[in-house]
This record gives C-alpha cells, structure tokens and sequence, in this order.
C-alpha cells in the first residue's frame, strides 16, 4: 500500500512539476494585466427568468449612463476615479429600473477587487485571478452573474457574435504589453493549444500548488 502511495505521490508532482514549468512563464508575463482592467459584474436576485431578464435591464441602463462618462479615457485610475465617484448614481439608475419593473429589491453598487476564473469575452480570453470590479448585486444576489470589461470600454459594444471590433481591440491594445495583448487573444495557429485551455491548465496548477500547501501545513501541524 505504501508503494502505492509513493508511487502516485511521484506520479504527481512529476505531472505537477511539468504543468507548473510549461506555464510559470505565461503566469509571470499576465502578473499585471489585471491591474490594467475593470470588469463590470452584475448579479441578479436569483435564476427565476424574470430575474434574469432584470439584471440584464439593470446592465443595460448601467452601461448607458456611464459610457458617455469613460468614453475616450486612457488613464485607468482617472476612470477609478468616477466609477467610484458615481456608485450613489448607479445605485440610483439600477433602483429605478427594479421599480419600472415592480420589484421590492434592493440594489448595492461597489468598486472592489473579485476573484474570476478564467472567461472568454469575445475574442479574448482573461485568465483566473483578483480582479479590479464594479460590483452590481440586486436583491439576495443568488443568481447566475453577467460580466464584460468596463476599462478598456469593451462593454459598450456588441460582443453577441463572439467577436470584438477591430477599433475597440485597438483601444486594448493601447492598454497592455505587446507580450500580454499577444497572450490574451484566443486566436491560434494549427496544432496550437488554445488560450483557454492554457489558462486552465494553467489554473488547475495553480489549484494544485494550494492543495499541496495546505497538506504541507496540516502534516506540520500534525507533527
């Protein structure tokens, strides 16, 4: 039993070891994109149909009132900077919407960092980590969530076919590294492993680094 045990044990961080070599440098290169980005995140009350088709009400109205506000802007922290400046006016824009719908909820607006696994948006894709948000929960907050990217201004254009337009991807260009704008784009070649699933992989190494800690300690402990 004991050999067996050794044997997975190597077996493990051999596979580990491979995952964590191949994509350590991909991690290291992305460190800083999500600095670089703010996300929009709406959750709805809960998953019935009519409180799904609010929140998207709530994040269309959301989008409307600031897009004339960030539009054109190039600094991130002077888009910080209203966004956090106007969470009484979102809150109020949201409000009005859940009561043209005849709704009793209520609605919190907050700027703040939120963990995100790895999505695709359009023809990008962002990889797992603590993300920059502006945080919409209506109501209990317990249903499915929708999320774009507010900065660079991809939530303001129509991203229902999958793919972004060439003059915003531009503007995401202007905001990051060639080696991350580079990183990011879901495109590949033949026989190239796509963005995705490198993220994921990348993701699952990550979760099995912590695994892994957190066994170290509790042997510690246990010690």
């Amino acid at each position: 039993m004991k050999y067996k045990i050794g044997f997975f044990l190597i077996a493990f961080f051999f596979v580990f070891g491979i995952l964590t070599g191949i994509y350590i440098n991909t991690d290291m290169a992305l460190a800083d994109v999500p600095e670089k980005i703010i996300r929009l995140h709406v959750v709805a009350n809960s998953d019935s149909p009519v409180d799904q088709q609010l929140k998207l009400q709530v994040r269309d109205k959301i989008i409307s009132s600031m897009s004339g506000r960030l539009e054109g802007l190039k600094d991130i922290s002077e888009v910080k900077s209203i966004v956090r400046g106007s969470l009484a006016e979102i809150e109020a824009a949201a409000r009005e919407v859940i009561e043209e719908n005849r709704k009793l909820y209520g609605v919190k607006a907050a700027f703040t960092e939120m963990d995100f696994p790895t999505r695709a948006y359009g023809n990008i894709t962002l990889p797992a980590g603590t993300y920059q948000a502006l945080n919409i929960v209506i109501g209990e907050g317990k249903g499915k969530n929708w999320w774009c990217v507010m900065f660079p201004p991809l939530c303001f254009i129509d991203v229902a076919h999958g793919v972004i337009a060439e003059e915003t991807m531009k503007e995401l260009r202007t905001s990051l590294t060639e080696e991350e704008y580079s990183l990011l784009i879901s495109s590949k070649e033949p026989g190239e492993v796509s963005v995705k699933l490198r993220f994921k992989i990348l993701e699952l190494a990550k979760s099995m680094g912590l695994r892994l800690a957190k066994l170290g300690n509790l042997q510690n402990i246990s010690k």
